[in-house]
């Protein structure tokens, strides 16, 4: 059995009371599902990888099945996933009949360990038809596009339709309570991993990607390289355009590395998010992060979470603790979402084995008929 600690959220945004407990369910089932990986000998990637599914998997959420629709009323998701030891990455965007997009971003990001024939280079980011025909040739589950529709993702859709007739398209983000999901692990060996999977925003234009597939904004993992320096990793949430614009996933998990990790975060949300020369046109900059810090000389680290919209719902646990902790996160009253930022966090602890020598091991492929 492989210990670790597990942290997730259900996105940054508002979360009705009539559906707290379920979203805190939502959290702690996805933690106990990446618990499971690290327990079957699973590591840091593998078990973000079991928590999204969780959380894509839910109709709650709004990634997976679920999802926002589109303007024309399709399911298009976005996923990605890095890997904080080899700082590799795999994303795919505007997917729509891959039934867990987080198992085709993983697939991607585990791939560019290989090299193909004649000087070919392993795609880390795919997009639509193509994204889905090479799911198909890994042997990942897709679906008629139908089935990813919930019905409560379609009444959503024909709220906002017509609230269009009254409202201007700016009004648009006002229609998606919630954004992106994410996960982040560090496992016994000292790995961490980072994960995010979204739907996007409510009648966004066909084969809009967000931050969930794009470098440096959904995602971010950087392992420690000499046991001294702390390993970092983020996950973020919220309007993708704006987290695009920031690269908050990255500036957030480094942020952390200052001598104080709460106020390095609250700093960063403050002067690269709501002070961001690249959001001066946004009245109201939404956004959220998940973030850690672990230091392996002591085996100890710190969660941290901060947002700028109403609510952020997190869930975390230590594969030596009997089970996870779910919390909703609050803005503090008469603070305009959008506006300022609110940071919190906890400590952990973790049981680390010998980490082993990475191998940058290099594939070559044996079929050379074009298949991957």
């Amino acid at each position: 059995m492989m210990n670790g600690f597990i942290a997730v959220h259900c996105g940054a945004g508002y979360h009705g009371d009539s559906l707290k407990k379920e979203y805190q369910r939502t959290c702690y089932n996805a933690c106990r599902k990446a618990a499971e990986a690290l327990s079957q000998g699973g590591n840091a990637v593998d078990a973000v990888e079991k928590a999204i599914i969780e959380l894509e998997n839910s109709p709650l959420t709004n990634a997976g099945y679920g999802s926002n629709l589109s303007w024309d009323g399709l399911v298009e998701c976005d996923a990605s996933i890095m890997n904080g030891q080899t700082l590799h990455f795999g994303a795919c965007g505007a997917v729509s009949n891959v039934w867990n997009p987080i198992t085709l971003a993983k697939q991607l990001c585990v791939k560019q360990c290989e090299s193909l024939s004649l000087g070919r280079v392993p795609p880390c980011i795919l997009t639509g038809h193509g994204a889905k025909t090479w799911a198909e040739r890994m042997g990942l589950q897709i679906v008629e596009e139908q089935k990813m529709i919930t019905s409560r993702a379609f009444r959503n859709f024909k709220h906002c339709k017509r609230k269009l007739k009254r409202y201007s398209v700016q009004n648009d983000l006002k229609f998606s309570p919630l954004d992106t999901v994410g996960a982040m692990c560090v496992d016994a060996n000292g790995v961490v991993a980072s994960g995010a999977s979204s739907g996007g925003v409510s009648l966004k234009h066909e084969g809009r990607v967000g931050q969930a597939a794009s470098f440096g904004s959904g995602v971010w993992a950087a392992m420690s390289r000499d046991g001294i320096q702390p390993s970092i990793a983020a996950c973020t949430s919220g309007c993708g355009e704006h987290l695009i614009r920031t690269q908050l996933a990255k500036n957030s998990a480094e942020s952390l590395l200052e001598s104080s990790p709460v106020i390095g975060l609250d700093k960063c949300l403050k002067e690269k998010f709501l002070q961001s020369p690249f959001l001066w046109d946004i009245p109201e900059r939404l956004g959220g992060t998940l973030a850690l810090i672990f230091n392996p000389q002591t085996s100890e680290g710190e969660l941290l979470w901060g947002h700028t919209t109403k609510t952020m719902c997190v869930g975390y646990m230590s594969t030596q603790t009997a089970k996870p902790k779910c919390i909703i996160s609050y803005l503090p009253p008469k603070v305009d979402t959008g506006r300022k930022a609110v940071v919190s966090g906890v400590p952990f602890k973790i049981s680390l084995q010998p980490v082993p020598v990475l191998q940058w091991e290099i594939k070559t492929e044996q079929n050379h008929n074009g298949s991957l």
